[in-house]
């Protein structure tokens, strides 16, 4: 029979899930296998032609380079994609560590280590092979600080927003987990893109924004209805989730002018002139995903209502005997004692 006694060494092993320190290298890889997956499937830049440095004068094309990030202006919107992906891959490893309570600052700090040094050595790799092997444009010190920021901020941002998703609570899980569904759906189109190629993805492209509701609904789902305040949270996430894919959609419409022959740098401004203009019209009414809404207010209702009747069976089910030994207990405290011989033994006979 098992005691639960460990004797030897083995009284000395902790678990492995008590260990703080696997959390680190679990961080560095989960930012980058998770958050560039698209990137790596893809072929890290070396098979994908609209990557392929080319000469302008000449039209002919190279045989491409490799790199651990998209890190042309070109698949800025992608960079900064795989980055939010990665800070939140990185933080859900703090998942590792168990019993969870407690240690919070310990383990989002062995989380951020490992993503730094994850990143720091991806982005190094990766600007170092665009300068060298990139095109005339991508090799220019502007465009490679420009991409370089955008690489720092989705990381940073990725991971703080993940850590308040992974260990915060409900109301500020699901207010951080509004952006990063966003850009959990681009992720997934990506990598369907990569997988499939981009013609044969099509039919499949138009379902992933599913996902994202699908995420939003997961995070609105603890938070309940069970006050107006909880209430309130709801479509203020959504509000949310609708700025942030407005947000997408700007960025996408300004990388797709940081290209030779836009007029930069001097029309830079207008250019971000034109983005603003198309924020302001994708977050109108007309141009919202209404059924995308509809879907993550319908999973996180049933969430709400599944971990609603799921409480208090658990709790009538955490400790079954409890009720009888407490039990137990009280008649003990009651009952009488129990006369005793004078020979020290107990008379049978007593009651």
């Amino acid at each position: 029979m098992d005691t639960g006694v460990s004797f030897g060494s083995e009284a000395h092993r902790r678990p492995a899930r008590e260990l703080l320190w696997p959390v680190l290298p679990l961080a560095a890889v989960g930012w980058w296998v998770v958050g560039a997956l698209p990137w790596v499937v893809d072929g890290l830049g070396a098979r994908s032609p609209r990557d392929w440095t080319a000469d302008i004068a000449t039209g002919s094309v190279s045989s491409g380079y490799l790199s651990l990030l998209p890190f042309t202006a070109a698949r800025m919107g992608l960079l900064l994609v795989v980055t939010l992906v990665g800070g939140l891959a990185a933080a859900v490893t703090t998942l590792w560590l168990r019993p969870r309570r407690g240690r919070i600052a310990a383990r989002a700090g062995v989380a951020a280590l490992g993503t730094v040094v994850a990143a720091a050595y991806a982005v190094a790799q990766s600007a170092g092979a665009t300068r060298q092997l990139g095109s005339d444009f991508d090799r220019d010190d502007r465009v490679l600080l420009g991409v370089l920021a955008v690489a720092v901020a989705g990381t940073v941002v990725g991971l703080l927003l993940g850590l308040l998703v992974v260990l915060g609570r409900p109301v500020l899980r699901a207010l951080a987990a509004a952006p990063l569904a966003v850009a959990l759906g681009s992720w997934v189109s990506a990598l369907v893109a990569a997988l499939m190629g981009a013609e044969r993805a099509v039919p499949l492209l138009a379902w992933t924004p599913t996902v994202s509701a699908v995420a939003v609904g997961l995070a609105l789902a603890p938070v309940g209805v069970g006050s107006l305040s909880r209430v309130l949270v709801w479509p203020l996430v959504l509000v949310l989730v609708a700025v942030c894919t407005a947000a997408q959609t700007a960025f996408s419409h300004l990388t797709s002018y940081l290209r030779p022959r836009s007029g930069l740098p001097t029309g830079l401004r207008d250019h971000v002139e034109a983005s603003r203009d198309v924020f302001l019209q994708a977050i109108q009414p007309e141009h919202q995903a209404w059924g995308t809404y509809a879907v993550a207010v319908v999973v996180g209702l049933l969430g709400a209502g599944a971990l609603r009747a799921r409480g208090p069976r658990r709790r009538a089910g955490a400790d079954p005997q409890r009720p009888a030994v407490a039990s137990a207990a009280a008649r003990a405290r009651t009952a009488p004692r129990v006369p005793a011989g004078d020979d020290g033994r107990v008379d049978a006979t007593a009651r």
